[in-house]
């Protein structure tokens, strides 16, 4: 089913495809204003009407009965590669949001969305993908005899189109993958590889144009260009595994390693200081032209505010969600991962358990030997905490000295198990510091979840503090478990 909006002569033509028909008439009532509004409530009819006709921006949902808002955005680039595409969904994943980039998607929003919004980013599109025309048009003018001018033409195009696609994404990994995607692609290199020393962080990134490149492959080629390829990282570190090194797969095709290969580096710049570089790997003897040399100069301008960006991102959401004392979870994140494993148990019908721990006396070791020394307790038994649990098990600092263990996938008797071990050793080895030794104890309080029974988040934290109340009560440095 199809239906039109304002076919007034010389408007933008704009589709609409999602599978709800009120979402379709409140899109085309909010731009039929503006633009000449076609609507369809499947994947395979907007496949038609885009093989017939040139839209200027296409709308889809994500999730569509038949195929999905991916596929339309895929065929739509296959047939013009300056499409511009909106994907709208209410079920995002990083992978179906690592799909959309990938194919070059303009913009993606979360549902419910802002109707301003939405009106300011299909403006933006329309402005875009008439930049794209004019672009073209003007490479493809015959009065522009000078390849070098219509080469400088499709290096602006080149570049304004790679900056919108890295703008789309916050994630690390997939910043790094479209940097050396379009490094490979422009240089026609061998090979590409980021180095990046910023805040704490001390990383390698590497991507061959074709194929898949071995971990020891590409070791072997750094180890015999090292001075050419890294400026900040050194050999040691990189050798020894303290680095790390993550490889990407390139297009499809196959890595051919080669005896020997020339490195190009170019420096990646923030304000006058250097956070690492990209290096370029084709054949031995390859002249690098002026242009081309120039684009990379270009393109790491670019992208070295958007790398220190997305790090200082990242450190910053982990510092929302971390202790700065022990660096595991803090009270909120502690908070935000009991509501996920609720809701999860609550969805899957399944069991997982909440241990509350407190150490023993611990104003007492405040009073005697310091907080320096609280503050060491605290720490050792953050270390044997996380030493006892599992991967995917979350360690939290409740409070000043007590902390909160979410065992995902575990009953009651298993907590219990893993929460006297916990108790045993805390009490056994004593804690030592630079100039004290000493002897403590805490104690435990266990509840469990069951997602066939659900109780409010509140309610699971009285139960477990319960239990915590009556270990101390009955004599401390031992677990109780919830009735």
């Amino acid at each position: 089913m199809e239906t039109t909006g304002n076919t007034a002569s010389g408007q933008p033509k704009v589709l609409v495809v999602d599978d709800d028909e009120s979402i379709c008439d409140l899109l085309k009532a909010a731009l039929s204003a503006r633009y000449d509004v076609t609507s369809c409530l499947n994947g395979r009819d907007a496949v038609a009407l885009i093989g017939e006709r040139d839209f200027d921006a296409i709308i889809t949902d994500l999730i569509l009965p038949d195929i999905s808002g991916i596929d339309i955005l895929a065929y739509a680039k296959n047939r013009d590669e300056f499409a511009e595409v909106l994907m709208i969904t209410g079920n995002a994943t990083v992978d179906s949001a690592a799909s959309a980039i990938n194919q070059g998607v303009a913009s993606y929003m979360l549902k419910p969305f802002s109707i301003p919004e939405l009106r300011g980013r299909v403006e933006k599109m329309v402005a875009s993908r008439e930049f794209h025309r004019k672009s073209l048009q003007l490479i493809k003018r015959d009065d522009i005899s000078d390849p070098e001018v219509k080469g400088h033409i499709n290096d602006v195009n080149s570049l304004y189109h790679f900056t919108r696609k890295l703008m789309l994404t916050l994630e690390i990994a997939e910043v790094m993958r479209i940097i050396l995607e379009e490094a490979n692609q422009k240089a026609g290199a061998l090979f590409c590889s980021l180095e990046v020393d910023l805040l704490e962080y001390r990383e390698v990134y590497s991507m061959p144009i074709t194929g898949e490149a071995g971990r020891e492959t590409l070791d072997k080629v750094f180890a015999d260009s090292w001075a050419s390829a890294f400026t900040h990282i050194d050999r040691e570190s990189f050798q020894k595994g303290g680095i790390q090194h993550y490889i990407y797969k390139g297009r499809q095709g196959t890595f051919t390693p080669l005896p020997e290969y020339k490195c190009l580096n170019y420096p990646l710049i923030v304000t006058g200081k250097s956070i690492g570089s990209l290096s370029v790997w084709t054949v031995p003897g390859r002249e690098i032209g002026h242009r081309l040399d120039q684009y990379l100069h270009i393109l790491t301008s670019i992208t070295s505010p958007v790398i220190e960006h997305v790090y200082t991102d990242l450190q910053a959401r982990f510092q929302a969600k971390t202790d700065s004392l022990t660096g595991i979870a803090n009270h909120r994140h502690f908070y935000e991962v009991l509501e996920r494993e609720i809701a999860r148990a609550n969805r899957k019908k399944t069991t997982f358990a909440l241990v509350l721990a407190d150490i023993d006396n611990f104003k007492l070791i405040n009073d005697t030997f310091g907080h320096p020394v609280g503050d060491a307790v605290i720490i050792e038994l953050t270390r044997r905490l996380n030493a006892n649990v599992r991967t995917g098990d979350v360690v939290a600092r409740y409070g000043g000295e007590e902390f909160g263990v979410i065992l995902t996938d575990t009953d009651l008797e298993g907590a219990a198990v893993l929460a006297n071990r916990v108790c045993e050793s805390v009490a056994a080895t004593p804690f030592t510091g630079a100039k004290h030794e000493l002897t403590c104890t805490a104690s435990f309080g266990l509840a469990a979840y069951d997602g066939t029974k659900p109780v409010s988040k509140g309610e699971l934290i009285f139960r477990a503090d319960q239990a915590l109340y009556r270990s101390k009560r009955e004599g401390k440095n031992r677990v109780t478990v919830a009735d």
